[in-house]
């Protein structure tokens, strides 16, 4: 029987998906249609048991270190071959919306939000700006080929989903950490002692998710 997860459902609910959300009453405006309410954060199913794991617009509120984790988790939650689905706000497209000198005063405002988030709760902020590029080499990094990227637009808000399939084993908490450790390694500012102390407080964040998440 197939298992597919939507993540983060809000007030959008998928057929032929078990569709999840955070309680009612810690959602702002969202009136949430969830058939299963839990913390993306602490959700863990059986490895190589689930056949696509689907989010919209629901990625870009984890910090770095978190995200990558959370990645590493639904690819060993996936059946070989299974889908990871990710839409997130285009950052590249919609910073040039921002700051072109074209855009309206109105229109500049909302990609601003689209960009850092709705700020209305402590979890309404986009943590990290995603493009195309930075997408396609987190998928690969952690185990994804990447099948489809495409990109839409809506009033002055720019986006872009990546539809990735699982196509390696999943690796023990060991490889990944290494893997972490490379991947993270490359938004230090230089090989300093202080920003080598912030890479150990990555890895830190990065394993306290798998510890929540990661099946094997």
């Amino acid at each position: 029987m197939s298992l597919k997860l939507h993540l983060g459902c809000g007030e959008v609910y998928l057929k032929g998906y078990v569709n999840i959300d955070y309680p009612p009453d810690q959602h702002t405006v969202m009136k949430t249609v969830a058939d299963k309410i839990a913390d993306i954060q602490t959700l863990r199913y059986k490895g190589e048991s689930v056949d696509e794991v689907r989010l919209h617009h629901v990625f870009e509120h984890f910090p770095r270190a978190q995200a990558a984790a959370l990645l590493a988790s639904w690819h060993s939650w996936l059946k070989p071959g299974g889908i990871v689905h990710i839409e997130v706000p285009d950052f590249e497209a919609t910073a040039k919306k921002a700051l072109s000198p074209f855009t309206n005063e109105r229109d500049r405002k909302v990609a601003m939000r689209h960009v850092f988030g709705s700020n209305e709760a402590a979890w309404a902020v986009h943590y990290d700006a995603w493009t195309k590029k930075r997408l396609e080499e987190l998928l690969e990094t952690f185990g994804f080929k990447v099948e489809e990227v495409s990109k839409t637009s809506y009033l002055a808000t720019r986006n872009i989903a990546i539809i990735g399939s699982k196509a390696s084993a999943t690796p023990t908490r060991e490889q990944l950490l290494k893997v972490a450790h490379k991947y993270l390694a490359g938004f230090l500012v230089d090989h300093g002692e202080s920003e080598g102390r912030l890479l150990e407080v990555w890895i830190r964040d990065f394993e306290k998710q798998l510890n929540k998440s990661f099946s094997q």
